[in-house]
């Protein structure tokens, strides 16, 4: 009588014990000799695998587990109780089988299941070991919902996919306190996507460049900093030549302040928000609900303010108009206060890195050029290596919410650039997914970027204009309405990667002097 393969072995010792365990169905090693079969994609294609090895003469069989024996090395000694959330691949096949080969329990996860229920699944299943994609991976590590689920048990995860950044690993390391085992995909579809969007950023770096030629670090920091405070100066000198905010020594909230300034209820919304600014700055002091004054302001000093930020713009850094803008607005602000010079179009942001100069926060008339060229580079090389059989579907979304049709854009500009590439332009989503989608982003990040992504269509881009810092201009040009608010480049990272993005690469890049405008251009990938 021939000896049974370490595999079929393997499943009798198991014997009536949970094997494989699918939709909450378990399929004991018996069951599986048997030809029970699973419902399910890996489930299924791990029954078939096991039929046919079972017929299989012995020389065959042990020529057949030599690579089952390299995995369950990997996996280690028992218990293993072996979550697999992957498709019905090869690899995903031969690491549920090399559980059983090793004695373990195989759990077939879902890997399209929302994050929040595959964590659940892990806790509930006291899942030890866990195979998944690397990108999916990543998402999970990152998830809000994964301090609410107790994967105390978990200890090694084989990730599988392209070559990981260290600062995911160490993310994933810190949110799931378990060895991390990396298997690479070499010619995987994800890889070679993730290549493609590498060097399309490579390229539009290259584009770009000239437009940073002579800017430093040092004079986009003085800059800002002038700018901050000739803002700031301004706003206070207003508010205290309308008798708020002159005695250091007593404090009032802000309905007092409002009041006392006579400010048009359609103002109060920003001028709550200069409150704020001014307490965060140390201009005035807040002690609980109540602001305190400051020493006054004179007009003097606060022209000196300008004249010092408009001595750094002048330096290179953009046209004297986007700063003239700024500063005119400023005098004009006790009138819009209470109402007698009502908000214009011109004074409401446009959160676009080609708009014009005179419409846009001013460090980002600085950036303009060199986002916008890098932006074009983008377009023009997604469209110019599409090679699908229908045109690339591309939609620009206008922030402002209005039909921009015939806009000069980089975009416009990029594509309109011969040989044409066969690009479908919207402007306004049709109710269909799309290949290239560039939005600039005007909400948080973990607010901003989900509606975003359900437009793409699978493999599709994101261009994301992303405010990762402050604009205190605004607070004089942008209208009652809040400006689009500010997270470091990293929170936009976290949430797309969280989002369910891969790759997610920015321009400019950390540490350049650009960085400091406060405006990134962030490629992110759908899987």
């Amino acid at each position: 009588m021939p000896t049974p393969s370490a595999l079929v072995g393997a499943l009798r010792e198991i014997g009536d014990r949970p094997a494989v365990v699918a939709d909450g169905r378990a399929i004991s090693g018996i069951g599986l000799l048997l030809g029970i079969t699973p419902p399910g994609g890996l489930p299924r294609a791990l029954a078939d695998r096991i039929a046919v090895h079972t017929t299989l003469p012995p020389a065959a069989a042990r020529t057949a587990e030599q690579r089952l024996r390299h995995w369950a090395g990997v996996l280690g000694p028992p218990p293993i109780r072996h979550t697999v959330l992957h498709p019905a691949t090869e690899l995903a096949v031969d690491l549920a089988l090399a559980t059983l080969l090793a004695g373990g329990t195989v759990h077939c996860g879902d890997p399209e299941q929302l994050p929040d229920h595959q964590l659940a699944g892990l806790a509930a299943t006291a899942t030890t070991h866990l195979s998944l994609p690397s990108e999916l991976l990543w998402r999970l590590s990152r998830d809000p919902a994964l301090t609410g689920h107790d994967l105390g048990t978990l200890r090694l995860v084989l990730h599988v996919g392209p070559e990981p950044r260290q600062d995911d690993v160490y993310a994933a390391v810190d949110a799931l306190g378990a060895v991390l085992a990396h298997v690479r995909a070499p010619h995987s579809h994800a890889e070679a996507a993730d290549h493609r969007l590498r060097a399309a950023v490579d390229t539009a770096r290259a584009a770009a460049w000239k437009h940073a030629i002579g800017v430093t670090a040092d004079q986009v920091q003085a800059f800002g900093e002038r700018l901050d405070h000739a803002v700031l100066s301004a706003l206070l000198l207003t508010l205290q030549q309308r008798g708020a905010l002159t005695d250091p020594g007593h404090g009032r909230t802000p309905a007092r302040i409002l009041a006392a300034a006579r400010i048009a209820p359609a103002q109060r919304p920003r001028v709550r928000r200069w409150l704020d600014a001014l307490a965060r700055h140390g201009l005035i002091a807040r002690h609980g609900d109540a602001y305190h004054g400051a020493p006054e302001r004179t007009a003097a000093e606060v022209r000196e303010a300008w004249r010092l930020a408009a001595e750094a713009w002048a330096d290179g850094l953009g046209p004297a108009a986007a700063l003239d803008r700024v500063r005119r607005a400023a005098g004009r602000l006790p009138e819009l206060l209470t109402g007698e010079e009502p908000t214009t179009p011109a004074d409401a942001p446009i959160a676009t890195p080609v708009a014009t100069a005179a419409a846009a926060p001013v460090r980002s008339a600085a950036a303009r050029g060199y986002l916008g060229a890098a932006l074009g580079s983008l377009v023009r090389g997604m469209a110019e290596a599409h090679d699908g059989p229908a045109p690339l579907r591309l939609l620009e979304l206008d922030s402002g919410g209005e039909d921009r049709e015939g806009a000069d854009t980089a975009i416009a500009r990029a594509l309109a650039a011969r040989p044409r590439p066969s690009v479908d332009h919207h402007r306004i989503p049709d109710g269909h997914r799309y290949d290239v989608l560039v939005a600039t982003a005007t909400a948080r990040p973990e607010t901003a970027v989900r509606p975003l992504l359900r437009l793409l269509a699978p493999g599709g881009r994101l261009l994301l204009l992303a405010p990762t810092g402050e604009q205190l201009d605004l607070l004089i040009t942008g209208g009652p309405a809040a400006p689009p608010p500010a997270a470091p480049a990293g929170h936009w990272r976290a949430a797309l990667a969280a989002a369910g993005c891969p790759t997610v690469l920015a321009l400019p890049e950390d540490g350049h002097p650009m960085e400091l405008l406060g405006q990134r251009l962030l490629a992110a990938r759908m899987p």
